[in-house]
């Protein structure tokens, strides 16, 4: 693949991020979204089909699709389009030119995997191909091969072990609290104090809310009688149409909701039990190497103070000999760490045995990627 063109692709629930082998990072980030118009054929000359933030500006006349969900591709004919558009419109790469790495959920099954190998050799004339699991690319960004990864996406969050760069698929444990269970979290909450956020471009200002003013307390009780008794921690937020709104307890008990479900009326596992129960399913050698090299990753895992809180709840929590101690990764580009390590990974000449050809495919087909990509 060296003497290729290497294309990174880390197509998200929310969020696509594509970009070259070997950069630092990704040349385009845009929705992974697809529309197309309800009424067929009343436009002429103009496309029917529209990507990304285009797809977004027409969601009001169109049908909006995302193909990813929970991690998986559950639209095939958009994602083909999806996968056209990144090649030759937001790249302007021939893909039978080019390499490319995909980021895909650990979970992902082999008839998937398979599909993805046959629409991106057969319909785009791929040379080389390598599917690469999320949490693993996540560790090659933080400069280790092994680890335990907690990733939280838009409609996707899991905790898996990670040994010299393979996942260890047993170990994973899905959580319901995601980036999208988290915005309707915080808009319940500025429902009790009179904000009605219910539009899709509404929801979409929870998300920037979410992202620019939340934060996670590094001791929820305390944060509660220090805002009771001063009133101090409130902030303005400007909406687009010029008006302000005020924010105060809602900034920390949005983020809460990943340590203290209960509190909100859910029956779910916190994160702490997850990253344990993680660690709990590899064997006993391992624990140790696994409690000292926990990664975040996500969009939703961006919130601030959110790894010291983690490694204080992992404390108090204990573990299992006094040598695991806990300790915690936040890197500062967590949200596109599977697009980074992917673009690290496709520039290591140890990997380039690992990659699946397009001679490969003609001469295997499909069966090959079972192997390749286990």
């Amino acid at each position: 693949m060296s003497d290729k063109i290497g294309v990174v692709i880390d197509t998200g629930s929310q969020n696509s991020k594509v970009g070259f082998a070997g950069e630092s990072s990704p040349r385009c980030v845009f929705p992974t979204a697809v529309a197309r118009f309800r009424q067929q054929g009343i436009l002429d000359a103009l496309p029917e089909v529209y990507f990304g933030k285009e797809a977004i500006k027409r969601r009001g006349i169109s049908t909006l699709t995302w193909p990813i969900q929970n991690g998986m591709i559950c639209d095939w004919d958009e994602m083909e389009k999806l996968w056209h558009h990144i090649f030759y419109t937001e790249m302007h790469v021939a893909p039978e030119n080019a390499g490319a790495v995909i980021a895909i959920h650990p979970l992902t099954g082999k008839s998937d995997k398979e599909r993805i190998a046959e629409v991106l050799f057969e319909t785009f004339l791929l040379q080389d191909l390598y599917l690469a699991l999320s949490p693993a690319l996540v560790l090659h960004a933080s400069g280790r091969t092994s680890g335990v990864v907690w990733e939280n996406g838009a409609s996707c969050s899991y905790s898996i072990s990670v040994f010299e760069g393979f996942p260890l698929r047993h170990s994973t444990v899905n959580s319901v609290i995601n980036g999208n269970m988290l915005r309707e979290h915080l808009q319940r909450l500025f429902t009790k104090v009179g904000y009605s956020f219910s539009t899709p471009l509404e929801l979409d200002i929870l998300d920037k809310i979410k992202k620019e003013v939340c934060y996670v307390a590094r001791d929820y009780d305390i944060e509660c009688a220090q805002s009771n008794s001063s009133g101090e921690n409130k902030t303005s937020y400007a909406l687009p149409d010029g008006q302000t709104i005020l924010i105060r307890d809602e900034r920390y008990q949005c983020p809460e909701l990943l340590f203290k479900p209960h509190l909100y009326g859910y029956n779910c596992p916190n994160i702490v039990d997850n990253i344990r129960l993680t660690i709990s399913r590899s064997e006993l050698d391992y624990k140790t190497l696994f409690y000292n090299n926990i990664v975040l990753s996500g969009g939703s895992s961006m919130f601030k103070g959110i790894s010291g809180r983690l490694l204080l709840e992992l404390m108090k929590r204990g573990s299992d000999s006094v040598e695991m101690k806990p300790n915690v990764e936040a890197l500062n580009f967590r949200d596109i760490a599977p697009w980074v390590g992917g673009s690290i990974l496709a520039n290591l000449s140890s990997y380039q045995n690992f990659w699946m050809t397009r001679q490969d495919y003609e001469s295997d087909g499909v069966d090959r990627v079972n192997y390749k990509f286990f």
